[in-house]
């Protein structure tokens, strides 16, 4: 019927479109229009005298294109309007297959230690288990040995526990998988989620010679709140030492990108304009520190009493004072491409493994005997339980009819959190579908027309 020719569409005779099913419509003022589509990830805006044009192209049930029109061919190449013959439900399921066949990433989440310096009121793991024992760390050098011929890339990222506890296990292990991959000629990068109270520099550095160049460390407002919420084990603050090693990171000339994060509850809630004050006077003008807030959430039941919780959409005055005084929030753009909604643990390729060899799909959800799905063993095996493994690769997408009808499924996939249908048998919406609107506020467009 047609060709594609620089992006450009040459028609031979007329077809029928219509608007995609995966558009949202963010109509931003009088005068601009924001338009996201979850299939492609596309966010464009426009302005003046085109955003009465681009919708009521996209308010019409059929759009006939005609030669000529170049917002019908906008539209068209950006992935806003589609044939009308086109299943899109088919083709969101194909590209969930196909990205995962593309990518041939392999994700696996170390923890090195169980245990951890800190005691955070709304934290849920138990400290039970200690540092990683040794024929673990060489059933996951031989696990690597064997199965990284088949991926392209190698994701590991360092979790606990307080995983800097035993910043040697890391060292260890990050030294031989850096030669694995170089062997494989395998793509390797690393991340880590820390409390930051041991991230001194010298440790910075050495991390970031053994790859690892994306850090979360939460703050959870200012001294005060912080220091009531993340405790030291023996009841000691923790606020100042974290600021004082962030600050020191901050004079490097490293490429890396640190995530600070604030679990807010109520009453962290009321010092958040003076945290952010805070964060701009330290960090402002430098790119690599990205600030990002979520609700306290009640992973433990046992301590809610002690939690004050707050919802998503209380958040977004935060976000809005933050931009005011110069953070960006673009890589929440992330979330919203294809994919970058659904939850590791429900990517085959993801494995969690513990100190002591066991191997999990999820990190909050140790105790529940589910998310036990394997042990790997000293030469390299890696031992699975089929039937609890498949609870979290089925996902919910070609079950649950509001999943299927979903605009953002593409982004999702039905898979915000497999926990959930396992432990309450209910398909979640991830947070940031529920407060789409106000998320797509807080990132830059694609491309802008006047």
């Amino acid at each position: 019927m047609f060709n594609r020719n620089k992006n450009q569409i040459h028609v031979l005779e007329k077809i029928k479109l219509k608007p995609s099913r995966f558009n949202i419509i963010l109509k931003k003022n009088n005068e601009e229009i924001k338009l996201y589509n979850s299939y492609t990830g596309e966010i464009i805006k426009f302005s003046n005298g085109t955003k009465e044009k681009v919708l009521n192209i996209l308010h019409r049930r059929e759009i006939k294109f005609e030669k000529g029109d170049k917002w019908i061919d906008l539209l068209y190449n950006k992935g806003f309007i589609v044939r009308y013959d086109t299943d899109e439900y088919k083709k969101a399921t194909a590209q969930k297959f196909k990205l995962l066949s593309e990518n041939r990433t392999l994700h696996l989440i170390l923890l090195p230690n169980e245990d951890c310096n800190f005691r955070c009121i709304y934290c849920y793991e138990d400290f039970l288990k200690k540092e990683m024992k040794t024929h673990v760390k060489k059933g996951i050098l031989n696990f690597l040995e064997k199965e990284l011929v088949s991926y392209k890339n190698l994701n590991i990222s360092w979790f606990g526990g307080e995983p800097l506890e035993s910043f040697n296990v890391i060292q260890e292990l990050s030294e031989e998988i850096k030669v694995l991959c170089n062997k494989n000629k395998v793509d390797y990068f690393a991340d880590i989620t820390t409390n930051g109270y041991n991230l001194d520099e010298e440790k910075f550095k050495k991390l970031i010679e053994l790859n690892v160049s994306n850090f979360q460390i939460t703050l959870d407002g200012n001294s005060q709140t912080h220091d009531r919420q993340r405790i030291k084990k023996d009841g000691g603050p923790t606020f100042n030492k974290i600021i004082e090693n962030l600050v020191n990171l901050k004079n490097t000339s490293y490429e890396y990108s640190i995530l600070l994060r604030s679990n807010i509850s109520k009453d962290v809630s009321e010092v958040m304009y003076d945290y952010i004050d805070l964060m701009r006077d330290l960090f402002k003008d430098d790119p690599r520190f990205l600030m990002h807030f979520i609700p306290v959430l009640n992973l433990k039941g046992e301590q809610s009493s002690n939690i004050h919780l707050c919802n998503t959409k209380d958040l977004f005055p935060y976000y809005e004072y933050a931009q005011e005084q110069g953070f960006n929030f673009n890589f929440y753009k992330g979330f919203m491409e294809p994919g970058g909604s659904e939850c590791y643990a429900s990517n085959p390729n993801s494995y969690v493994i513990g100190s002591d060899g066991m191997v999990y799909k999820c990190t909050v959800a140790f105790n529940n005997p589910l998310n036990h799905v394997g042990d790997i063993k000293e030469n390299g095996e890696m031992e699975l339980y089929e039937e609890r493994l498949s609870l979290w690769l089925s996902g919910g997408a070609n079950e649950d009819p509001n999943c299927t009808k979903c605009y953002f499924r593409p982004a999702c996939q039905g898979n915000a959190c497999p926990l959930e249908p396992i432990e309450a048998e209910k398909t979640p919406c991830p947070p940031i579908k529920q407060n789409l609107k106000r998320y797509l506020n807080l990132v830059e467009e694609d491309s802008i027309y006047g």
